[in-house]
């Protein structure tokens, strides 16, 4: 049957007409974990009997996942098998044989259940079709493909930037906090879109709102843990926005952190590339959403969006001029022998320089 996203998923669950054998994985760990545990409830309950319900993990014994799968459903409807993070490159030809025995025999009463919700089973860039790689004798891609013959293949990947702001609300209101969608776009621009760490940065959020009915932008700015890239984006709005001395202090501070500036140049190009696209899209008349499908920004289309107010303030000349500053540098970083914090801070001087003459001409 056709590859299941997170949407058809849930609603598959919910029907409660299982298959006899699923793959579950993608690139949003919370959320297959979070399915994976919805999946194993609708199936044998959340307590299941101890002879219902079995689990492996990593590389399972062949012999025991037969006979785990084989085992009679009791007290319960059905048997479930869970395996995690299965290794699937590791097993020889004639080990994946045996496998491919196994989840083609798997009995009407038993589910059988492949997630991986903390590592990549994935194998794309090294598969083929025929399950044949390099260094491989088996993939992940040919393991999913046979699986689809018989079962459901579950990819839940990161969600669009809507859908994020709507689960942060949703997560604030059940723990008795109002937060608007803008606000909650804030959280997202310094967190990133890891769902774990927006949980986990919003429950910081509700305990130091104490009292207080609604989580404001301001207590995201003192509360939130900022990541590396949003604070090298936030000094990139500086440098546009003629606020030199503001850009070069949050680039000071940078380094007092011991942030790497080979990082923090690499993500300045990234940031400079989002403006490039954005600028650049607005001249064509296409959509941010055409060009963030192109080139596959996936759940980080909200940066190309973000980008579209700043990338106004600069011509298109002036961000090529900007990115090959940006390029210049980091081909000296991997060539010569240098101040890496100075060439740091010289670049971004620079750059403002490039910006500040875009709005004196203009």
């Amino acid at each position: 049957m056709a590859r299941l996203d997170e949407k058809s998923l849930k609603k598959h669950i919910s029907s409660k007409k299982f298959n006899n054998i699923y793959v579950l994985f993608g690139d949003e760990k919370y959320l297959v974990k979070f399915y994976t545990k919805e999946l194993v409830t609708a199936v044998v309950g959340k307590e299941p009997p101890e002879f219902s319900f079995h689990e492996f993990a990593s590389l399972p014994d062949l012999n025991q996942l037969s006979a785990a799968v084989g085992a009679v459903a009791f007290m319960t409807e059905y048997n479930c098998v869970l395996v995690r993070d299965m290794n699937i490159t590791k097993y020889s030809q004639d080990e994946y044989k045996s496998l491919l025995e196994i989840i083609n025999n798997v009995p009407d009463t038993t589910v059988l259940i492949f997630t991986y919700p903390t590592k990549d089973g994935d194998e794309k860039a090294a598969a083929s079709d025929d399950g044949e790689s390099k260094g491989r004798k088996v993939s992940f891609k040919a393991f999913c493909t046979a699986v689809d013959k018989v079962g459901v293949v579950a990819e839940i990947n990161m969600r669009s930037a809507t859908a994020l702001e709507h689960q942060v609300a949703s997560w604030a209101d059940k723990q008795g906090k109002k937060i608007s969608l803008p606000v909650a776009s804030r959280i997202i621009y310094c967190c990133g879109t890891d769902l774990q760490t927006l949980s986990t940065e919003l429950s910081k959020l509700c305990a130091y709102a104490g009292d207080a009915d609604e989580i404001t932008a301001d207590m995201v700015d003192k509360i939130v843990t900022k990541k590396l890239e949003a604070k090298v984006y936030d000094m990139v709005d500086n440098v546009i926005y003629d606020n030199l001395d503001k850009a070069l202090s949050e680039l000071y501070q940078l380094f007092a952190q011991r942030e790497d500036p080979r990082d923090i140049l690499r993500i300045l190009g990234f940031s400079y590339v989002d403006l490039y696209r954005a600028r650049v899209t607005l001249e064509s008349g296409t959509t941010m959403k055409e060009t963030a499908d192109f080139f596959k920004y996936g759940g980080r289309a909200w940066v190309l969006n973000k980008a579209t107010k700043k990338a106004e303030r600069l011509s298109t000349n002036a961000l090529r001029e900007s990115i090959s500053a940006i390029a210049d540098l980091s081909e000296k970083f991997n060539s010569v022998s240098l101040n890496e914090e100075a060439s740091l801070e010289k670049l971004i001087a620079t750059l403002s320089i490039i910006a500040r003459r875009e709005r004196d001409y203009a």
